[in-house]
Formats: C-alpha cells, structure tokens, sequence
C-alpha cells in the first residue's frame, strides 16, 4: 500500500521538478559562484545530519526498550537510509578542497606557519582527512545496514532475536557514532579555520543533529498520519515527540552557551577569532542572535504548553522553526571565516531545495518498501493505544501479501 501511494503521487513530481533546480543551481554555481563548495557543504552536511539524527533516535530507543517509538520507527528507519548516498555527496567536496579548507592549497599561506608545528600537520593532510572521511561514512552506513535489516527480517519470521540483534547494533552505533562524528564534526567544519579549536565543538555538532533529526522525524510522521498511513500514531506519541524536540533544543542551547563562555572568559586569540568573525559586523551580529532564538527560545516557549504538543500544526510550525534554525546554524560555521557579511543567494536556495528533495525522494522510496508498521515487533502491544490494538492483531494475522 505504501508503496504505491506515496511513489505514485504528484508530490513525487514536484519533489523530482525541485531535484532539478537544485541541479541547475549547483551547475550554474560550480560555474560563476565562489560561494558554491561553501554551499554544497552547508546543504550536504544539513540533509545528511537529519539522516544520522534518525539513525540515533532508533538506536536510543533500542537500547533503552522504549517501546513507545514502535509504531512510528519506520519513518527514521525510511530516513536512515539516506546516509549512504549523503556520504558519497559530500565526498564531492574533495574537488573544492582548495577553497573550502585553506590547509590543502599547496600555496604557502597565512595558516602554513602554525601548522607545521605539532599534531595538526599530521592531522591535516589531504590523504589522511578524506581517508578518515570514507571510512566514518563507511562504518555508519555498514551498522545502518544491519540495523535495517534486523527490523525489516522480524516482519518476515517475527522471531525475537531480530529484536536483540538491532539492540546490540544500536549499542555499538551510539559508541563509535560518539566518536567518529565528533572528529568528523573536527574536520569537516572546524578544520574550515584550522588554527581555532574547540574541544566542546563535537558535542555541539551532536546537539544540532539530534535536534533537527527530531524535528524532521516529527514533521513527516505528522504527514504520514494526515494522509491515513499510520493509524497507531496517537496523541501520546505527538506529545512524547514534542517533549523530545524541546529537551534537545534546550540540550543544544547548553552546548552553545558553554561553548561561548568557555571560550569567552579563556580569552585566548585563537578561540576568540571564531566568535570575533561571527559578532564583528551587524550582518553577523543578527545571524549570531537569530540562531539562538530559531534553534531554542521560540521552539522552546511554543512546545511548553502540553496542548501544542499534541497539535499538529502548531507541531510543524515548531519543528519548521527549528529546521530552519539548523540550517542557519551551519550557515554561520561555514561562512563567516571566508564572507564578510552574510548573503543568501540563488545558489543557496537552490541548492538547499535541491537537497531535501534528494533526502524526501530516497525517503519515499525506502518507506515504501516495507511494511509502515513493524507488525511483529514484540513491543508493539506498549506502542499503541488501548483502541488500537485490534489494529495490531488484525496485523499479525494476515498474511504479508494481504497487507
């Protein structure tokens, strides 16, 4: 049934339309923008923090038998299966090394000097850096795989171990995901101005992907719900949602506030830079305030009351609010070290269109090849509502093909 719904929609036509234009953006950007790698990086590492934000959300649910998520795990299971392909795009950026990470242009220039001295000259090598970044996306997308594919086995046989399997998966994932994300978060946007460090930056980074992802996952199981394909979702899950968008932008608002203030009272010249880039001129001034409004204050004040948690369009407009404040909180890592005021072009809002229609066309595609609702998942009873559970036996008595 999904599958054929959602892959024969007009909205599968304006997502491919908007793939275009991204397309025809990127062109006409690798072509007469010298603001393009910088965007492609951006818009990359958006779409593909969402993916891996849902890959965390199944594993924490794993790990900790919520049983809760059950009926609605399909939709980041469907977002997961983005990280492959993610990867392979942001691998592109080897072709605009030179432009994106100063360290690799064979020009002697004004970061030479420090890096030649200590760990980061070694660190900061060409080979080694995408090295490290083909074997993070590797590894991620290897653990994703067996992950999927421990839940997608259970609706076949229903035999428990495919529970315990995707559980020590999980475990595994959040582990070396912990680790690896934060030395990618080092290198593919701190390494942007490789004399500043932070050792809280990985946290941050973390911070923002879990929070976006929460959002996304929340806005496409509201769209699934409206259009009658996940009849299980009830008002609990909407308001657990909601609890977990507002408990991860406040986490993310802790991680900025301590980022700022350690490196604010330390007052040390090459910490201090970052923010001096980021505060130096009105332009920057605004996005520096407007980021922490967008990504805490307003979704914080507008998730608080119980009853917006459980409204759907006061949902999506607080989870839109957060994407959007995602996406500028990439926007003032990347740019501010190369531009100096902030401008958003043709070829950012194209290229930003263009990548999440590429993540919503490979989302449609994997949610409609398996089942929406994971049948035989022992917790599935500790899912639903008290009035949805002739739904779940109705489930586990008909056959795969009637379904």
């Amino acid at each position: 049934m999904a599958r054929n719904v959602l892959n024969n929609s007009m909205g599968r036509g304006i997502l491919l339309v908007a793939f275009a234009l991204g397309a025809i953006g990127s062109i006409a950007g690798l072509m007469t923008s010298e603001r393009f790698w910088f965007s492609f990086l951006q818009n990359s590492l958006f779409v593909l923090t969402l993916a891996l934000g849902a890959v965390l959300f199944v594993a924490f649910k794993s790990v900790s038998n919520a049983g809760w998520a059950t009926a609605l795990r399909r939709v980041p299971e469907a977002m997961m299966g983005y990280v492959p392909i993610g990867g392979i795009l942001l691998l592109l950026v080897f072709f605009g090394r030179y432009q994106l990470y100063p360290w690799t242009n064979p020009v002697p220039s004004a970061h030479e000097a420090g890096l030649q001295l200590g760990f980061k000259h070694a660190w900061l090598s060409t080979p080694f850096f995408f090295g490290r970044m083909i074997v993070f996306l590797a590894v991620w997308s290897g653990l994703i795989y067996l992950m999927r594919r421990a839940s997608f086995q259970q609706d076949s046989d229903g035999d428990v171990v495919h529970t315990k399997r995707r559980k020590a998966y999980s475990a595994i994932f959040i582990v070396v995901f912990g680790v690896t994300f934060s030395l990618a978060s080092f290198d593919w946007i701190m390494s942007i101005e490789p004399m500043f460090y932070s050792t809280i930056f990985g946290f941050y980074t973390i911070s923002g992907t879990l929070t976006s992802s929460a959002a996304a996952i929340t806005i496409l199981v509201i769209f699934l719900k409206k259009r009658g394909f996940l009849p299980a979702v009830g008002e609990k899950h909407m308001h657990a949602l909601g609890q977990i968008v507002m408990g991860f932008a406040t986490f993310w608002a802790y991680m900025w506030i301590s980022q700022y203030l350690l490196i604010y009272y330390a007052n040390l010249p090459e910490e201090t830079i970052y923010y001096y880039r980021r505060t130096s001129s009105s332009g920057w001034m605004a996005v520096f305030i407007l980021n922490l409004f967008l990504n805490w204050v307003i979704p914080f004040v507008m998730l608080l009351p119980r009853q917006v948690k459980m409204n759907a369009k006061w949902m999506v407009a607080a989870c839109t609010i957060v994407l959007a404040g995602h996406w500028l909180d990439l926007y003032a890592m990347i740019f501010p070290a190369f531009f100096g005021s902030p401008i958003i072009g043709f070829v950012d809002v194209a290229l930003t269109i263009g990548f999440v229609a590429l993540f919503l066309l490979v989302f449609i595609k994997c949610i409609g090849c398996e089942e929406l609702i994971p049948r035989n998942d022992p917790y599935l009873e500790e899912s639903v509502e008290h009035e949805d559970l002739e739904l779940v036996y109705q489930l586990r008595t008909e056959t795969a093909g009637d379904i």
